[in-house]
Order: structure tokens, then C-alpha cells, then sequence
């Protein structure tokens, strides 16, 4: 049978990490061995910690950092000593249910190629819908559909690179599956030297699947099998700090994928045209905390522009 290890990164998840910690306990590995499963913990200041050593689980391993190292580097650190098969990025706020690797490992047996890095489940939200968290390789259009908020008026004409045309309600390849469960074979994992560390947090996962697709491998989304997701987790805590990594990231990856003079028309075009669109949809919407919140957080990307650069641009 296939061997897999699941890992998870904290970061003040609180009682979201026993949760998750917990599901994976009562699952059913019937047609898979379960090896072990390492939180990798970025400094939390919570006791989110304390709960999951409270479980006494024998297959639970947990690493300390002593700083904040960022989702990818936390992600590498993690998966450093994997002897599985396939290792599974699996976020805090995400429950596996009773059957999810039952079903997920039941359609690999019969299913799997070698020219497969990825697979991805369906994942459910608090009101039982299929969220449509797929995507494709993005393009500079469809990051600049996306600073506008085009996408969010009309996503037919003005495609971003997540797939929320499609129902997610059937088996498929895509280019990417969302990190929230991503299981990716090892052995590919380490050929493509993992997660890219610049990528402090967010898109790091879209990158990844840019190089897997570039190497001539492919992603597939399960529908068979589901999990749980709640969206937001602890990056709801800061909405400007999100903003700004997220930005941030977007921004890197166009210096990393789309060559100098593209990644620095792109980092121009949100500077000075997102502030603009979110006030308004935040004007629209009534939430006007919002908009300083959003000031705050291009206040910070303003600062960083130089690092992005760089970052965007290092070999």
C-alpha cells in the first residue's frame, strides 16, 4: 500500500489545529498507511500547541520554530525527512472526514500515472457547498482583471485565474488545487526542491504548480473524496497584513514567472489602480473599515517595493 505523511503549519490556529489534528485521528486508512504527522509551528502565541500534545497521539510529531518562517520555508521544513510516498500539505482549518483517504486512495490505485504530481479533494464549506478553489496558471491579464475587481463584475469576460466558472463537481485535471489539501508525491516534491521560500505566505502553492506543470507533470482534482475546509483561518486575524503578503506574493511571482519588464508594468498597474478599485467595492459594500485597512496594507507594500523587486528576481 501507498505510505503518505501529512503536515500542517501553525500559526495560532487555536482550537481549529486540534480539530484538524483530531479528524485525521478518527479517519479510516484502510488502502493506505499513514505514517506520521508533522505540525510544523511558526512561534504561536496561542496554546494551540497545548491541545494538540493534550491528544497523546503516537503518529503526531511537532516542530517548533522560534520565529515566524512563513508557510512555504515552515511547508519545506516539515516534509525535510519524508520516507512516504506522498506527502500531504494539509491546512489548519481543515477537516478530513471518516473516508476521505479511502476514497481519495481508492481512485489513485486505480487511476494513477506516473506523469501525476498532485491531487487535490472536493472541499466543503460551512454550509455544505462545493467551493470552487481550483486554478489555472495565471496570466499577467488575469492578474490585472483581478486588481480591477473585472473578474467580480463579470468573470466570464474578464477571467481571473481561479476557476469559479466550474462546478467542481466532477474528476479532472487541473493546474492547481488549492493548498488547503494538496498531496503531492515525494519523489517530485524533492526533484522540484519544494515550496519557493520567497513566498512568505500565499501563492505559494499556485507557484509550485506552475513548475510542476512546466516539468511535464499534471494535477488532478478528485471530486470522489471530500474534506472540510473553512476558508479565511488565521489570516483573518490581520486584513491588512493579508493584503499585504498577498499582494506581495502576486507581485513576486510576476517578477519570478513573467521576466522584468512585465512583473514591474504589473507591480505599477496594482500600486496605483487596486487601492482605488477596493475603496470603491468597499464603499459599495458599506464596509468602510475597510478601506483603512486597505491603505494600511499598500502603506506597507509602498515600503517593501524594493524587496519585492529583488525577491521577484533572484535566481
Amino acid at each position: 500500500m501507498k505510505t503518505i505523511d501529512i503536515i500542517t503549519v501553525n500559526w495560532n490556529s487555536g482550537t481549529q489545529l486540534n480539530e484538524c489534528v483530531e479528524s485525521i485521528q478518527e479517519a479510516e486508512f484502510s488502502n493506505c498507511i499513514l505514517n506520521k504527522v508533522v505540525v510544523v509551528d511558526n512561534d504561536s502565541k496561542d496554546n494551540s500547541l497545548g491541545h494538540i500534545e493534550d491528544l497523546n497521539y503516537e503518529k503526531l510529531e511537532i516542530i517548533k520554530n522560534k520565529d515566524n518562517l512563513g508557510f512555504g520555508k515552515a511547508c519545506n521544513i516539515g516534509a525535510k525527512n519524508s520516507q512516504s510516498d506522498f506527502i500531504l500539505f494539509l491546512n489548519p482549518d481543515a477537516i478530513v472526514y471518516e473516508d476521505t483517504f479511502k476514497k481519495l486512495f481508492e481512485y489513485i490505485d486505480h487511476n494513477d500515472r506516473r506523469d501525476v504530481a498532485v491531487y487535490g479533494v472536493q472541499l466543503v464549506g460551512d454550509n455544505g457547498e462545493v467551493q470552487r478553489n481550483c486554478a489555472r496558471v495565471p496570466s499577467l491579464s488575469s492578474f490585472i482583471n483581478r486588481s480591477l475587481g473585472l473578474n467580480k463584475l463579470n468573470s466570464k469576460l474578464f477571467p481571473s485565474y481561479t476557476m469559479q466558472e466550474w462546478d467542481h463537481l466532477n474528476t479532472r485535471e487541473v493546474d492547481q488545487v488549492m493548498g488547503a489539501f494538496f498531496m503531492i508525491k515525494k519523489d517530485i516534491f524533492e526533484k522540484l526542491n519544494g515550496f519557493d521560500e520567497r513566498f512568505f505566505v500565499y501563492y505559494e502553492e499556485l507557484e509550485l504548480s506552475k513548475r510542476i506543470k512546466d516539468a511535464g507533470y499534471k494535477t488532478v482534482f478528485v471530486s470522489e473524496a471530500q474534506a472540510y475546509h473553512k476558508g479565511g483561518g488565521t489570516s483573518e486575524q490581520v486584513k491588512a497584513k493579508r493584503l499585504f503578503y498577498n499582494t506581495r506574493s502576486r507581485l513576486i511571482y510576476g517578477f519570478k514567472h513573467f521576466g522584468f519588464f512585465k512583473g514591474l508594468f504589473l507591480m505599477i498597474f496594482t500600486f496605483i489602480f487596486e487601492p482605488l478599485t477596493r475603496t470603491a467595492f468597499s464603499l459599495i459594500k458599506g464596509k468602510y473599515s475597510e478601506i483603512l485597512e486597505n491603505f494600511k496594507g499598500f502603506y506597507m507594500l509602498y515600503l517593501d517595493s524594493f524587496s519585492i523587486v529583488k525577491q521577484g528576481l533572484k535566481k
